[in-house]
């Protein structure tokens, strides 16, 4: 028997990228309504997605895939190297319309950062008020890049980093998937990323760790394979208060997106050997997108994913003005 209550999961659900045609779908996830354990109506979701620059392994020059955000990036990027200062960047488009985000619906935007020096300074002008995840993307994986997030991060107590693990192991996933093993290069590196951000004074309760898998060539038809084990001995390790998200969209993929919602489930209700719930919330791309929309679920799927959590958890919402 599944025990109930406890800690609340964080879910946060929305596309993979924003742009003008699919804020209406993080609206309609923002009116998603469940029954909680006491029986109360309440909403489903935390927070959103809204991802306006695009982590690629190959540069698109014109901007395709790249994001909402790209050109003014870019154009911040001239500014920088021509001698201009971070009160000279125009403000990308994501950052607008996260904010109006914030604003109306009282969730959490949660976006990825690439650039922290071009990108920080202009969430940290925009957004006044409001609750931020500002993550790191697994194809970073120095700490050095994560120090200027960290930095704001630390000045706002209601934003949040987030750490994704790399992508690689360093070792056999099927030795190395159980707490008795020895610890991978991937959790050491992982681990090692949120020094960084301890260090600049972000609080242990500020800091995410973000399981998105690992490709290896064990993984099949996952996109990146899960080790949900690997996942449980870095959290038992990491300063107490530090969370734990699932990412299922980058592990699952398009070749297993039917399973990504019943596997969404399965992992926010396993414990850890400590008799706590193991993930603290879950990342998942939903509703539409014009970048990898094979991984998405539909904002129905989100309904059923909220409501059948709610039999047993907890579910962490924000209202406006929290």
């Amino acid at each position: 028997m599944i025990e109930k209550g406890g800690s609340p999961v964080e879910l946060i659900a929305g596309p993979c990228s924003i742009n003008k045609s699919n804020i209406e779908d993080v609206f309609k996830l923002s009116q998603i309504q469940v029954k909680n354990l006491r029986g109360e109506r309440q909403s489903a979701l935390f927070g959103t997605r809204i991802v306006g620059l695009k982590s690629r392994t190959e540069l698109n020059q014109s901007g395709e895939g790249m994001g909402i955000d790209f050109e003014a990036v870019m154009q911040n990027l001239l500014i920088l190297e021509n001698g201009g200062n971070k009160n000279d960047f125009v403000t990308p488009p994501s950052v607008s319309i996260g904010r109006n985000i914030i604003k109306q619906t009282g969730m959490m935007v949660s976006t990825e950062v690439m650039m922290p020096l071009l990108q920080i300074p202009v969430y940290e002008r925009q957004i006044e008020q409001g609750s931020m995840l500002l993550w790191s993307p697994s194809v970073e994986t120095l700490g050095w890049s994560i120090l200027p997030t960290a930095g704001a991060v630390a000045k706002r107590k209601d934003w949040n980093i987030g750490i994704k693990n790399p992508k690689w192991l360093g070792s056999s996933p099927l030795e190395s998937d159980s707490l008795e093993a020895l610890e991978t290069s991937m959790e050491k590196t992982w681990k090692g990323m949120a020094s960084y951000a301890l260090a600049r004074g972000v609080k242990t309760e500020q800091i995410i760790m973000i399981h998105r898998g690992i490709d290896v060539p064990e993984k099949e038809d996952f996109r990146s394979l899960p080790v949900h084990k690997i996942a449980e001995r870095a959290k038992l390790t990491m300063s107490t208060g530090v969370k734990i998200y699932f990412d299922p969209s980058h592990s699952f993929g398009p070749k297993k997106r039917d399973e990504i919602l019943e596997a969404t489930i399965k992992a926010m209700l396993m414990r850890d050997s400590r008799s706590g719930w193991l993930y603290d919330g879950a990342l998942i791309e939903a509703g539409s997108s014009m970048t990898d929309t094979g991984q998405h679920i539909t904002i129905d799927e989100v309904v059923v994913l909220a409501s059948e959590l709610a039999k047993f958890r907890n579910l962490r919402t924000r209202k406006r003005g929290d």
